[in-house]
């Protein structure tokens, strides 16, 4: 997952970083780290994040998005 995924998906969702954080069990500034690329998430942190979008109905493709 990368910052523009998550932010997109939360958008998509309506969800503020707050709202994520609590649905994933992780903190606020974990989520607004990471979407201001200072920081690498944790693999468990970006499995929970993943989870907590999958459980809404946002399923984020790995890699990104990439045109021809």
């Amino acid at each position: 997952m990368t910052p523009e995924q998550c932010r997109a998906a939360r958008a998509l969702l309506g969800w503020s970083q707050k709202t994520l954080a609590a649905r994933a069990g992780v903190s606020s500034t974990t989520i607004r780290s990471f979407e201001q690329g200072t920081r690498v998430l944790m693999p468990a942190n970006s499995q929970a994040i993943v989870r907590a979008f999958s459980e809404a109905g946002v399923e984020l493709i790995p890699g990104g998005v990439k045109w021809a």
